[in-house]
Formats: C-alpha cells, structure tokens, sequence
C-alpha cells in the first residue's frame, strides 16, 4: 500500500475558484522562500518542511535542477519563463504517465518579484532583492474541469444522503470505476462526543451512506454493498489508516477482497478486477469525518500520485458539503426533538366544549409554532397559540421559552391583555432577532363569553351554523420583543360571545402564507375550506381539522402549521 499526504493546512479551496494555485517563491540560488497551500497540497510537503530548502532535493527531482536554474535565471533577468519543468521525476509522481497521458513533467511559469525591505520569508530586515514566482500548473488531465463540476454540483443540500451521492455521481465514472462515501458512525449522533474511558483500538465505525458503479460492473454489488450500511474497519485496513493518518492511501484489489472476506465471510465476483484503490479522508475544521473510496479496474490507468491529488481536492470539497450537512441534520433533530417535547401531545377539555388540534412541521426546517389549552378554576379554560420567528434550535428554544412562560401566567388566572404585556417583556430578554406573534383567549364554557389579547398574531375565525364565516372579535397588537423596553407594547383586551353550533379556529400563518399570495388571499382559503369541511364532517369537529388541512394540503411543508377547532358541546 502507498500512502499519499492529505493535508489541506487551510482548508478546501473556495468552490468558486477552479483550483487553489501551487505557487512557491524561490530565491536566484533556487532555494524556497515562500509555499502556498496549493503548494502543500500538490507536492505533499508543508511550508515549515519546504523553506530553506533546495526545491528539487525536496521533491528528490535532481533532474529539475538544471532546467530549473535556467527558468529562475531567467525571470531574474527580468523575462517570464514558461515550459515544462521534470519536477515529479522520481518524486511524488510516477515519470511519463498522469492518467494515463504521456509526460515529461509539469507546465510551470516563472516570474520576478521584488521584495521590499523587511519582508523576507525568514522575517529579517533586508534592503531589498529579488525572488521568483514558480507557479505550477496541476499535472492532472480533466482535474480542473471536474474540480469544477465538483463546485457546482457538492453541497447544493443540506441533506446528508444526497450530498453524498452527489459526490459519487461526479467522480463515477469519469475519475474512477466505483465510488463510495462513508461517514463515521459518532458524526452522525446528536453528540459526537467520544466517551471518556472507552477503549480505542484503532478500529472505526463508519455508515456508509452513498455508492456507485461503472454500467459494466455486476448487478449483485450493490447487494454487497448497499447504502445505509454500519461498517467496522479494523485498524490495519486502508480504510481506518486513511483516518488515522490524515493521509490517502492507494492499494489493491486483493486487499479490498480480504478485507470484504475477513468482515462478511463473503466472496464478492469481480472485486479482483478493480485492480487500483485509494482511500481518500474527509476532514473539516480539523475534525476526520469519514472517508472515500475510489477504484479502477484493469484496462484503465491505475492512480498515480496526481490522481491521489486530485482526489484530495475532490475529498476537501466534498468534506466541507458533508460537514454542513451533517451540522444542519444535528441541529434540524435537536430542534425536531425541543418542538416536539414541548408540544402538548394531548389536551384536558372542561365540560361544554370541544377542542380539536393539529401540528404539521415544515419538511425542511423546524420552526417556531405553538400551542397549549390550559385548565383553570370554575372549569374555565385558557387557549394560547403563537409562532417564534425564524426557524431552527433558535426559534424552538424561543417557543419553548414563552410556551412554558405563557403556561403559568395564565395558569395565575391574569386576564389576557396582563399574560401579553409580560410575554413581550420576557421576549425583549430573548435573542435579539427573535420576536413571536401571540393570541391569549379565556372562554367561559357556561356562558360562552370569551376574553381575547393578541399580540400581532392572525386573528382567529368563527364558523357560524348559517354558513357563513367572520372574523371573531380581536384588538390587534405588536408581536412580542418588538417594542423599545422603554416604551412597552399596551394590549387591547376583548370580548365576544362563541355562539352554539358555531366553531373557533385558531391558526398559525403557516396555514394562510405563501409566496403564491398573500396573507388576506390566505385567510379567505381558510374560512372557504372550513365552511366546506365543517359542512362535509357531519358535526366532528377531528373530521372538520382533518379536512381543512386536507382542502389547504398545498400550503403544507414549507412552514409548521398549527390549528386549533374550538365548539360548544351540542345540547
């Protein structure tokens, strides 16, 4: 097995850029004064590796020195030298042959720079001389037009399984005859924290999440191979030395079939004809996150020290997609879990009246939507509903804040207006981007009579038993953590009458908003698809929210949706 430096000292190159330059700044005697990380990357060496020394005995190139000289003394004399250079001579690449396209070298320019005094690399006070810019073009054939596709088409999502394939589907088979990602099993936990204690022999546990073949592979493979599956690599393995080691590591065939054998007891026909293997990590901010893997079969180039390159940039780009993928998969479920312990999963209903609610979370985000039907003395009942702003652990946590908050104020027995008016002073204490609409309601199940706040939030609508639909009545007010503390929000409080026979909707604006229309255009939906399943449910009121969502399915998915039915008991 060879094993190929991976290192990426400053990260993945911007995506927009075709390909981070190897630029290395020499003096006229040829030693190395400067080194870029596209340096670093394409020869393998570090800058603290390559300053101060001769640039061909670094690379072990001796047949680059004398044409070498030539270029620099020549950009010294203050003419630009471009050509082709043997730098990779019985070096990090393999003479004669980059993917299997005959070569003496690598295409390279040179030009003169002129250092101002106190510059210099070593950091020493100097009156001023003069350095060259060897700039070196990658050596690989097609790397940069697929670099470039590679920018446009990885991390186009934040979902973590079509990011991964994404990256197979670039690379197969234009770079190799099979490709698969696999990522490390505690990445993908809502804590990827390693136990303290537990025992580390080296071995890893990875999942693998994307694979693809060449047409001409078998069918069975993806039988032997399929997605989703938890793998344990031992750490004598490419796979586990590839992430212990930060480095790509090129091997055969033969060791992939023992390491398929050794771990399922299996023979998989046709592993032997994939003859050149690399295991390439997926590294971000430092962190390994799994690896890649990449074959050829018989009849095609086998990798070379350029295609390990290459694969590098493609792993460093692709690591930087499946990272954020994997942050916004862990927050997306830390915010799912906060919505969904917060939310009441039942309601308790005082006598006389009936109560039907609904939550629907968006399918991309988690938002901010809540609700809670309160109990209170002289079989009263308190109904809140809101909606934090914004989407995520942020706006979860602001919910979870003011729904827990909003319970025990109202479960103090203040009147409407006063739960409002404290709400928006526990919201000024929030994140300041965060604010929430709110609707307070109090109904009395003996009279009916019921005693409204609203804080910005849509006003609630009332079926009537002749068939027609109003706005009940609601004094409007700011949304909650808007107003300057100095000058607080004052809330209206109101009253109406929930007459019998007629049902009470509340509603979150994910219900009546899109960017197909506007939020009375949505509003007016409403009320026509809750007198239409009112009149279809026979007097259920679970059928009339099961069918106004159902009439209103278009507006499910790009917000949580939240909706509550309230009806006086027949007599």
């Amino acid at each position: 097995m060879t094993e190929h430096p991976a290192d990426h000292p400053a990260g993945p190159p911007d995506p927009a850029d075709p390909l981070d330059p190897a630029t290395v700044l020499l003096d006229t005697g040829g030693t190395v004064a400067g080194w870029s990380d596209g340096a670093a990357r394409l020869f393998g060496r570090t800058a603290a590796d390559a300053v101060g020394a001769d640039l061909p005995g670094l690379l072990g190139s001796p047949a680059a020195a004398a044409p070498l000289a030539e270029a620099v003394a020549q950009a010294a004399s203050g003419r630009p030298w471009a050509g082709t250079l043997p730098l990779f001579a019985g070096g990090t690449l393999d003479e004669g042959a980059v993917n299997g396209v005959a070569t003496d070298g690598v295409r390279a320019t040179c030009q003169a720079l002129t250092v101002a005094p106190g510059t210099t690399a070593s950091g020493t006070t100097a009156s001023g001389r003069t350095l060259v810019a060897l700039t070196v073009a990658p050596p690989w054939a097609g790397g940069l037009e697929l670099l470039n596709e590679a920018g446009r088409r990885i991390g186009s999502t934040l979902d973590l399984t079509l990011t991964a394939r994404e990256i197979v589907a670039v690379t197969v088979p234009r770079f190799a005859d099979a490709g698969a990602i696999y990522v490390l099993e505690r990445r993908l936990a809502d804590d990827d924290t390693p136990i303290a204690g537990a025992r580390d022999d080296g071995s890893i546990v990875v999942r693998r999440l994307a694979v693809a073949f060449a047409d001409d592979d078998p069918g069975d493979w993806a039988a032997a191979f399929p997605t989703g599956e938890v793998v344990v690599y031992p750490p004598a393995t490419p796979y586990a030395r590839c992430i212990a080691t930060g480095r790509t590591v090129e091997f055969g065939g033969a060791d992939a079939l023992d390491t398929i054998a050794r771990r399922t007891g299996r023979h998989v026909d046709g592993v032997l004809d994939h003859t050149s293997l690399l295991a390439v990590p997926l590294t971000a901010r430092g962190r390994p996150l799994g690896h890649a893997v990449f074959s050829r079969k018989h009849g095609r180039a086998p990798f070379g020290p350029a295609d390990a390159a290459l694969a590098a940039e493609l792993a460093a780009r692709a690591a930087t997609g499946i990272d954020n993928a994997c942050l916004y998969r862990r927050e997306h479920r830390t915010a799912t879990a906060l919505q969904a312990g917060l939310l009441p999963t039942r309601v308790t209903v005082p006598p006389g009246l009936r109560i039907a609610h609904r939550y629907r979370p968006a399918r991309a985000a988690v938002g901010g939507d809540w609700y809670d039907v309160v109990p209170l003395p002289d079989e009263r009942v308190a109904i809140v509903i809101g909606d934090s702003v914004g989407h995520g652990v942020t706006a979860a946590a602001a919910m979870g804040q003011l729904r827990v908050a909003a319970h025990t104020l109202v479960s103090c027995e203040l009147p409407p207006a006063e739960v409002l008016t404290r709400l928006d002073a526990i919201a000024q204490d929030l994140d300041a981007a965060q604010f929430a609409t709110c609707l307070c309601v109090v109904c009395d199940p003996a009279t009916l009579r019921c005693e409204l706040a609203c804080a910005g939030h849509p006003p609630p609508l009332l079926t009537l038993p002749d068939g027609t639909v109003r706005h009940f009545a609601v004094a409007d007010g700011l949304p909650l953590g808007v107003a300057d503390p100095a000058h607080p929000a004052e809330y209206e409080q109101v009253s109406d009458v929930l007459p019998p026979g007629g049902v009470l909707a509340f509603y979150t604006d994910g219900l009546v908003e899109s960017r197909m229309r506007n939020i009375e255009e949505g509003i007016a939906r409403l009320a026509s698809a809750l007198l239409a399943s009112h009149a279809a449910a026979g007097g259920s009121l679970e059928d009339t929210a099961d069918g106004t969502l159902a009439l209103l399915a278009d507006q499910q998915g790009q917000d949580d949706i939240a909706l509550l039915l309230v009806s006086p008991e027949p007599r």
